[in-house]
């Protein structure tokens, strides 16, 4: 249900902030500068926190859903910009189990599964090259670090088992680095793709400059 809703609400933001942006992307300047701001939503790929090792085959990985904010504070600090942000991203996973039953009468295939769902909201800090945006202010190179929190939460639904000490939930620091950059189609819209690890390994998503 929650993973449900997270799609409907990334659905509705991008409607909202497509239509918002459409009307903004009338050429300009599309470099990251003082002042500018990102918001991106993004699929992930690529961290299940150990559960497919061991669960195997029948271990189900969803991609993260995460929504990126990115604003402009310091410019030509070097050859770049410095920039201030944040992430909250939702990740769900899950295995199931099969139970067969005897010829005696017993349900044969009834199935429950294990639930584990991760959510993290983090600061982001990044750093934007800016060196060739006279000739080139679509392209948006920079590099980051996050660092925050990741909420898991574990729920076991087998109604044949006490589940009382297997539905829990703890936080969890998190830190990581990431380099990314951006294409921006319009100063309003645009595309990117981040490599490095807070709740995935992979990023991909789009853009809305503001």
């Amino acid at each position: 249900m929650l993973l449900k809703s997270t799609k409907i609400l990334t659905l509705a933001l991008i409607t909202t902030l497509f239509t918002t942006t459409s009307g903004q992307a009338q050429g300009g300047e599309a470099a990251f500068v003082k002042g500018s701001k990102t918001i991106a939503v993004s699929l992930g790929f690529g961290v299940d926190y150990g559960y497919g090792t061991f669960y195997g085959g029948k271990y189900v990985n969803l991609p993260a859903v995460a929504v990126t904010y990115d604003q402009g504070v310091f410019e030509n600090v070097g050859p770049g910009t410095i920039g201030i942000g944040g992430v909250v991203g939702f990740k769900n996973s899950y295995y199931r189990y099969n139970v067969d039953r005897d010829k005696n009468g017993n349900i044969i295939n009834e199935s429950y599964k294990d639930n584990y769902s991760n959510f993290i909201i983090g600061l982001r800090g990044t750093y934007h090259l800016t060196l060739l945006k006279d000739k080139n202010n679509k392209f948006d190179p920079y590099a980051g670090i996050t660092v925050g929190v990741r909420i898991f939460n574990h729920k076991y639904n087998n109604p044949y088992y006490n589940n009382a000490f297997d539905n829990y939930n703890n936080v969890n620091p998190i830190a990581g680095a990431f380099i990314g950059a951006k294409y921006n189609f319009t100063k309003g819209f645009g595309a990117f793709a981040e490599v490095g690890y807070d709740i995935s390994l992979l990023r991909i998503g789009l853009n809305f400059n503001f």
